[in-house]
Protein backbone atom coordinates (compact mmCIF):
# COMPACT_ATOMS: atom_id res chain seq x y z
CA UNK A 1 0.00 0.00 0.00
CA UNK A 2 1.23 3.44 -0.85
CA UNK A 3 1.88 6.42 1.70
CA UNK A 4 0.48 10.04 1.66
CA UNK A 5 4.57 10.80 0.87
CA UNK A 6 4.61 8.88 -1.97
CA UNK A 7 0.92 10.17 -3.00
CA UNK A 8 2.14 13.55 -3.05
CA UNK A 9 5.76 13.19 -4.28
CA UNK A 10 4.05 11.40 -7.41
CA UNK A 11 1.46 13.95 -7.98
CA UNK A 12 3.92 16.99 -7.91
CA UNK A 13 6.34 15.42 -10.38
CA UNK A 14 3.78 13.05 -12.62
CA UNK A 15 3.65 14.73 -16.09
CA UNK A 16 -0.12 13.44 -16.52
CA UNK A 17 -1.28 14.73 -13.14
CA UNK A 18 -4.60 15.87 -13.59
CA UNK A 19 -7.00 18.15 -10.75
CA UNK A 20 -10.21 16.07 -10.14
CA UNK A 21 -12.66 19.14 -9.61
CA UNK A 22 -15.30 17.09 -8.73
CA UNK A 23 -13.50 16.56 -5.15
CA UNK A 24 -14.06 20.60 -4.39
CA UNK A 25 -18.06 19.43 -3.83
CA UNK A 26 -17.35 17.07 -1.11
CA UNK A 27 -16.43 18.07 2.31
CA UNK A 28 -13.97 15.37 3.13
CA UNK A 29 -11.64 15.90 0.36
CA UNK A 30 -9.93 19.16 -1.18
CA UNK A 31 -6.77 20.47 -2.22
CA UNK A 32 -4.78 21.27 0.38
CA UNK A 33 -3.85 25.08 1.43
CA UNK A 34 -0.10 24.89 0.25
CA UNK A 35 -1.66 23.82 -3.00
CA UNK A 36 0.42 20.56 -3.18
CA UNK A 37 -0.74 18.05 -5.98
CA UNK A 38 -1.25 14.73 -4.65
CA UNK A 39 -2.08 11.38 -6.61
CA UNK A 40 -5.06 11.55 -3.89
CA UNK A 41 -7.13 14.54 -5.94
CA UNK A 42 -5.58 13.21 -9.93
CA UNK A 43 -8.65 12.21 -11.72
CA UNK A 44 -6.25 9.13 -12.49
CA UNK A 45 -6.45 7.83 -8.76
CA UNK A 46 -8.99 5.08 -8.20
CA UNK A 47 -9.67 5.71 -4.76
CA UNK A 48 -11.06 2.22 -4.01
CA UNK A 49 -8.17 0.18 -5.21
CA UNK A 50 -5.48 2.55 -4.06
CA UNK A 51 -3.28 2.64 -7.83
CA UNK A 52 -2.99 4.87 -10.63
CA UNK A 53 -6.29 4.10 -13.50
CA UNK A 54 -3.50 4.84 -16.31
CA UNK A 55 -0.94 2.48 -14.68
CA UNK A 56 2.20 5.75 -14.54
CA UNK A 57 2.52 5.50 -10.59
CA UNK A 58 4.83 2.69 -10.18
CA UNK A 59 7.21 3.97 -13.12
CA UNK A 60 6.99 8.16 -11.64
CA UNK A 61 7.67 6.46 -8.38
CA UNK A 62 11.14 4.50 -9.47
CA UNK A 63 12.15 7.62 -11.62
CA UNK A 64 11.96 9.42 -7.75
CA UNK A 65 14.27 6.82 -6.39
CA UNK A 66 16.69 7.18 -9.53
CA UNK A 67 17.01 10.50 -9.46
Amino acid sequence: MVNKDQLRAVGERCSDFSLDESLYRTPTMSINDAGVKSCEICRHWDVFNQKCKIDVFDDVLSSLDQS
